[in-house]
């Protein structure tokens, strides 16, 4: 299998059967049912997560039932918005799916005020998952969805049903359906490679294995390519590489330094050497130079665009030291964004289109956002290179070798990677197809 035939069996070849059982748009639901989920950070909603119970004649889904429910204790953990009550202390087992057979006083003993409960049978290979939430307090199921698609699918239905419990309680999708690229030097030696996690931060990809300098990886809308950059052939270079087929390509024969792709797909904004110094030009997908977007004797680097892909917030040190500057694709126009501190770089847009966070340094490395329209930054958390994810409710950063993830606010910060890989430059791939 090629280096990145992994991701095809995700991305290219999984088709996966979802029927929402519940009629009513989540304000609705929310109204109904009354549950208020604290900010992230805070106490956390209680919630139940019952392994899946066994359907087939033989028992044979029993594994695979308490492994769907550790990845959705994992990833509700991860969110800072829900406390998961242990697994011990349960005094009902994966029996009783349905109003009438549940018993919900053996829950709300445990001071859950939500509870996951579902089923999951085998056949051959395949396997097919029906997983319900429901309110405790009120014995109400509040949503289920069924799934089905291969045993090898298990993971990404279950973060899809921990996405579909943060639309449930808060009316907001989750985003843990995703990915997270980023450079580590987990395999040995001083090389440094771009590799691929899910949220759980264990299932991790090599995706290069060019034994040199890897750096800035950036998705592409549809979270099947990457493009990043490489030393592999003198450079470094900006390079595309296609996820489920693992083929490689030169984006563009120029030295560059950082890029990201445009939401909408058309183009990629990257920071290019012209004559010993880098500025920002558009290229697209396919290498074909588009125009320049700047021309300053200083350097531009890092950009980062709008949800709209009409703006472009980037790193410039024209101002004397490095600092955020925004800049309208069609104009030309640009503006100064951050005026505190001397030292901020590597800015990402919120795909909600109202923050751009950013590394600043300040006594360390923090992390900060600021509107997009400027005023006073508010900090985050210690760490560098932020990203957001598809709910633009979450950052994912690195600190001291390791990934984290964080609230918007700071309040929850919770670890993705461990390990001695020295792992940076995180991105945050949307939502998977």
């Amino acid at each position: 299998m090629s280096r990145c035939g992994w991701l095809a069996r995700q991305v290219g070849w999984w088709t996966l059967l979802e029927c929402l059982m519940l009629v009513g748009p989540p304000s609705l639901i929310q109204a109904q049912i009354k549950i208020e989920v604290p900010e992230p950070g805070g106490a956390g909603l209680p919630i139940a997560i019952s392994p899946l119970k066994s359907l087939d004649s033989e028992g044979g889904g029993r594994r695979l039932g308490e492994e769907f429910a550790d990845i959705i204790a994992r990833d509700l953990d991860l969110s800072g918005l829900f406390k998961v009550i242990d697994r011990g202390a349960y005094i009902e087992g994966p029996a009783g799916l349905s109003l009438e057979e549940i018993n919900f006083q053996n829950w709300s003993v445990l001071g859950a005020l939500a509870l996951v409960k579902g089923g999951l049978s085998l056949d051959g290979d395949g396997v097919t998952v029906e997983v319900r939430l429901f309110d405790v307090a009120q014995h109400k199921q509040l949503g289920g969805k069924r799934y089905q698609g291969e045993r090898k699918d298990l993971r990404r239905m279950a973060d899809r049903f921990a996405d579909q419990i943060m639309l449930f309680l808060t009316g907001e999708q989750g985003p843990f359906d995703s990915q997270i690229a980023f450079v580590s030097k987990r395999g040995g030696g001083r090389a440094k490679e771009i590799y691929v996690t899910d949220l759980t931060g264990l299932q991790v990809t090599q995706i290069t294995k060019d034994r040199t300098l890897s750096l800035g990886p950036s998705w592409n809308p549809a979270a099947d390519k990457l493009l990043y950059f490489s030393y592999k052939q003198g450079g470094p270079y900006p390079y595309l590489v296609d996820l489920p087929s693992g083929q490689e390509s030169r984006l563009y024969p120029v030295v560059g330094y950082s890029g990201r792709w445009s939401p909408d797909g058309t183009m990629i904004a990257v920071s290019l050497e012209q004559q010993g110094n880098s500025d920002l030009f558009l290229l697209s997908p396919e290498g074909r130079l588009l125009r320049r977007l700047t021309e300053h004797s200083d350097i531009d680097v890092s950009p980062t665009w709008s949800p709209d892909s009409r703006g472009i917030a980037f790193c410039s040190s024209r101002s004397g030291s490095p600092q955020i500057y925004v800049m309208n694709v069609n104009s030309g126009s640009v503006r100064r964004l951050t005026f505190r501190g001397d030292y901020n770089t590597s800015p990402s847009w919120s795909p909600k289109g109202n923050l751009i966070a950013y590394t600043s340094r300040a006594g360390g490395f923090r992390i900060m956002t600021i509107d997009v329209e400027g005023g006073d930054p508010q900090e985050v958390t210690a760490g560098e290179d932020p990203s957001w994810s598809a709910d633009g409710r979450y950052l994912v950063f690195s600190h001291r070798g390791h990934l984290y993830i964080a609230s918007k606010d700071g309040r929850s910060v919770k670890q993705l990677t461990g390990g001695r890989g020295d792992d940076t430059s995180p991105a945050w791939s949307a939502r998977l197809k």
